[in-house]
């Protein structure tokens, strides 16, 4: 089966979302203009949520599958990811305890998996803009180097050959924002059921990447699957993606 996180988002999440969609759909359907407009601003906001959840609960079961793994061995990992866990054990590094009592003695042997999965935890409790790029604060690149080592971005445009991808996602986790703070969205960015089920379908493909871009991380680089990719990636997938499979 694919990623638990993956399931919370495809099978639960999504049909939440399309549900109020429906919803709308029916309140509408008779003549005059639409109203309740909030519904499908409240499902957007739901969507985006949901979307930041599925990202923050598979990095955590990336570091969870690593730590269980105790064949693992350091030099494994993806070159970036090593680097960062040396830097970040030598910035714990205060110069006024026993060394041994600090992050860094934490590398040799196995030790390294727990560092993995501190750093995880350090990088997640501030992170609420679930974008892949941001010119301030945290965002998803960042947070998926944390376990991966990888620009993830970049790894979603090349598997579904979608040039721009992540950045038309990020505008509607900016649009998430406008409605957050302002109780609705501009004129021109007004949500119909058509363009909240397009949202929709867009970030389970990205979510369906991300599971099929770490599958083959760990079969390249940790030697073993972290999950199976099943159907229900194959149908959130482009068919250019799945010709990859």
């Amino acid at each position: 089966m694919p990623s638990q996180a993956f399931n919370v988002f495809n099978r639960r999440k999504k049909r939440e979302v399309l549900e109020i969609a429906d919803v709308f759909q029916d309140i509408n359907n008779r003549p005059g203009p639409n109203t309740k407009y909030s519904l499908l601003n409240g499902a957007l906001v739901l969507l985006i949520s949901s979307w930041e959840v599925y990202c923050e609960d598979v990095c955590r079961q990336v570091a969870a599958k690593i730590h269980a793994r105790p064949s693992l061995r350091f030099s494994q990992l993806d070159e970036k990811l090593r680097k960062d866990l040396v830097q970040y054990a030598g910035n714990q590094y205060k110069g006024n305890q026993d060394p041994l009592l600090e992050k860094v003695a934490m590398l040799p042997d196995g030790g390294w998996r727990d560092l993995l999965a501190d750093r995880l935890n350090d990088y997640i409790p501030d992170f609420n803009t679930p974008k892949f790029v941001r010119q301030r604060g945290k965002d998803l690149n960042g947070l998926f180097r944390q376990v991966l080592g990888i620009k993830m971005s970049r790894a979603i445009e090349e598997f579904v050959e979608d040039e721009g991808l992540c950045e038309r996602l990020d505008a509607v986790v900016t649009l998430r924002g406008e409605i957050a703070h302002t109780g609705d969205a501009q004129a021109e960015d007004r949500l119909s059921p058509d363009i909240l089920r397009q949202h929709t379908a867009s970030f389970i493909e990205a979510a369906a990447a991300v599971d099929v871009i770490t599958h083959q991380e760990f079969r390249g680089k940790l030697g073993f699957a972290p999950w199976q990719i099943t159907q229900p990636i194959r149908d959130a997938l482009r068919q250019v993606a799945r010709d990859k499979l």
